[in-house]
């Protein structure tokens, strides 16, 4: 029984209070830091901070500098653009190049639906364009000697023109179309309404013209004087490869217990997760646990020793991800900190060990009421963890869960769709749990994360902490195929919603075709699944629509518009059915990107599982029809519940006889 094995509790340790973001909107509005560089003369820190605003719908970027020994306080060289985003809608990190002087900085930067390279003096006099063309900067490199290096996408005009001719003569359906996405110009790429491509990758995708061939330029910085490339200058234009960290280290590394890479690591308890060179042939190196908790390892080649500069209760990391690393500096490194407790902020963590906060863009203005836990707990002889989030009350609570990832500073699981310290401060425990390795196929990956969350409950259960009768669950990606499969195989979840796309026939026809071999073998290897002309068994198993009636739980879907209509099946029969309702956002790629849509999910996802889970409804009558719904779903659920149940007596009366 899971019940037997401790839970372990560890409380955080913060360097200040706790943060103070419990509503939807500052949730969203979370700022976080990117594009750590150190000028070449290594006096200078430069560094981006992303702050979303759901007033203007975008995500601001504002640059800062500040000294390399930290003594002073950071000064802003001024806000420019919108951060970018990719086809996933993922935020892109600050891309930056320092001039051979450390008297400038150059950035990529989207300004007024334009991707170009903007300069400014580290006086902070302001921005001004270096290179703002007619087609769109997609890379650049700036050299020692003050040469930029420019990858460019065709012109935009260019690419509207291919657009306006697919929309008037009809477009070709081959391999790279996504049929399941408006057709014409129905993504967002660089701040712009554009037509995409699947690229062949899965389902990621490129714009229009993307498969040209790169337009390469260089121009020298301060004269603009452009000449030919050279194979050195556009080699520098390539994708870095990941290097091996030197055997050295990594010899040092694994004296002391950790894994470096390979299948090994998935089980260690302490596995490498980025390196960077520093001054005097020094390598300082991130190590994480299964918790995504990092620690800082020095190593010097003076002594041939590692030894530990810092850790944390959650990332040290160049970025919100935790496999990029700090930047360093003669005598420092550079690293943005966030944990459960403590909103990405900036820190600078001297070779002695000693750390100081350097910038702290969402602000600490004192206790919330809420306690963050990394939490850990036995299951079946693997160590599952993740964080819990609950108010400072006694009691049992209703519990919702997310699985799949929980790195850095908990919004709203991984994709940002939960609110989870606005569910805590409603007086719901929000626990998000990180996937447990293992698993080669799907079913089997359900099936761990599946004794996760009951391993999760039934401790919170018995410690008073949680109850067992009152849980509700949502995932995005992989998350949302657990929190369906949870929802259809057991009797855990009073309530689920889901952000993603479910397995169904719908989804093999509008993928399966010639160019897109990988698609079709992905779902061989992984799921287990060939057509639904040939394996109708397999499909019927694996689909989230031809198990709806093991669905206890309402169901609420906020699906992006790239990948609704591939769960038509799923959509329609949760209305025929009266077991829940969908939304779909215009527009959205696989993660919400637009502050408001995000606002619009937490605020949706907060009202559900508060209805559900704790019987409340917000009295804005702005949202009275969505409570009329919502209660019509209990009237149906309840009549069907009886249903069930007088089914169940009279085949029981009946054996009887």
């Amino acid at each position: 029984m899971v019940g037997r094995y401790a839970l372990s509790l560890a409380l955080l340790a913060a360097a200040s209070p706790a943060a103070s973001q419990v509503t939807p909107r500052e949730i969203a509005e979370i700022a976080d830091i990117s594009g750590l560089a150190a000028s070449p003369d290594g006096r200078w820190l430069a560094y981006r901070v992303e702050r979303p605003s759901t007033a203007d719908n975008r995500i601001d970027a504002e640059w800062f500098i500040v000294a390399a020994d930290g003594r002073t306080s950071p000064r802003s060289l001024g806000q420019l653009g919108t951060a970018l985003s990719n086809d996933a809608g993922s935020i892109l990190p600050g891309e930056i190049g320092w001039t051979p002087d450390s008297r400038s900085i150059v950035v990529r930067a989207l300004v007024d639906e334009r991707v170009g390279l903007w300069r400014s003096a580290i006086d902070g006099s302001g921005f001004s364009p270096a290179i703002v063309a007619d087609g769109d900067v997609e890379n650049f490199a700036l050299l020692p000697d003050g040469t930029l290096v420019v990858r460019q996408l065709p012109s935009r005009a260019e690419t509207m023109r291919a657009e306006e001719r697919e929309r008037e003569a009809g477009i070709l359906v081959d391999g790279r179309t996504d049929l399941a996405a408006p057709l014409f110009r129905g993504g967002i790429v660089n701040g712009r309404h554009a037509t995409q491509r699947f690229t062949g990758d899965w389902f990621n995708r490129a714009p229009l013209l993307g498969e040209r061939p790169p337009i390469l330029r260089t121009w020298k910085l301060d004269t603009g004087e452009e000449r030919p490339l050279s194979k050195g200058e556009i080699s520098a234009l390539a994708d870095r490869p990941t290097l091996e960290l030197p055997a050295a280290p990594a010899a040092a590394l694994e004296a002391a217990g950790a894994c470096i890479a390979g299948p090994a690591c998935a089980d260690a308890t302490l596995r490498l997760s980025s390196w960077i060179g520093a001054l005097g042939g020094r390598i300082v190196m991130a190590l994480r646990d299964g918790a995504y908790r990092q620690t800082l390892y020095i190593w010097s080649p003076e002594t041939g020793n590692v030894r530990k500069l810092a850790s944390g209760e959650g990332l040290l990391a160049g970025n919100r991800l935790e496999s990029t690393a700090c930047a360093p500096v003669p005598d420092a490194v550079f690293c943005v900190e966030a944990a459960p407790s403590i909103a990405p902020r900036l820190v600078r963590i001297g070779f002695n060990g000693r750390k100081t906060i350097i910038a702290s863009p969402n602000g600490y203005p004192g206790d919330d009421g809420l306690l963050a836990e990394t939490v850990a707990w036995q299951v079946s002889g693997s160590r599952a963890s993740g964080i819990l989030i609950r108010p400072k009350i006694p009691g049992r609570l209703p519990l919702f869960v997310t699985y799949y990832r929980c790195a850095g500073y908990p919004r709203g699981g991984l994709g940002d769709e939960w609110p989870l310290r606005a569910l805590a401060a409603s007086g719901i425990a929000a626990l998000c749990i990180n996937a447990l390795p293992g698993g080669a196929k799907a079913e089997d990956r359900y099936g761990l994360a599946m004794a996760a969350v009951r391993a999760a409950i039934d401790e919170l259960d018995r410690r008073g902490i949680a109850d067992r009768n009152r849980v509700g669950m949502g995932g995005l990606s992989f998350g949302s195929e657990v929190t369906m499969w949870i929802a259809t195989h057991s009797d855990m979840l009073r309530a689920a919603s889901i952000a993603s796309l479910q397995m169904g026939p719908a989804y093999y026809w509008f993928n399966a075709r010639p160019g897109r071999e990988m698609f079709t073998a992905n779902l061989e290897q992984y799921f287990g699944v060939g057509s639904p002309d040939d394996d109708p068994d397999g499909w019927r198993r694996m689909s989230a629509a031809s198990n709806l009636d093991k669905l206890e739980a309402p169901l609420l879907l906020q699906l992006p518009e790239h990948e609704a209509r591939q769960t038509i099946e799923l959509i329609s029969k949760v209305a025929t059915a009266e077991i829940g309702e969908t939304h779909i956002f215009p527009l959205a790629p696989h993660i919400k990107v637009e502050p408001r849509q995000r606002l619009a999910a937490y605020n949706r996802n907060l009202d559900w599982f508060r209805y559900w889970l704790k019987d409340e409804s917000d009295p804005d009558p702005k949202k009275a029809a969505q409570y009329q719904r919502w209660a019509a779903i209990r009237a149906a659920r309840d009549a069907l519940s009886s249903e069930r149940s007088q089914r169940s007596i009279s085949a029981i009366s009946s054996n009887r006889k």
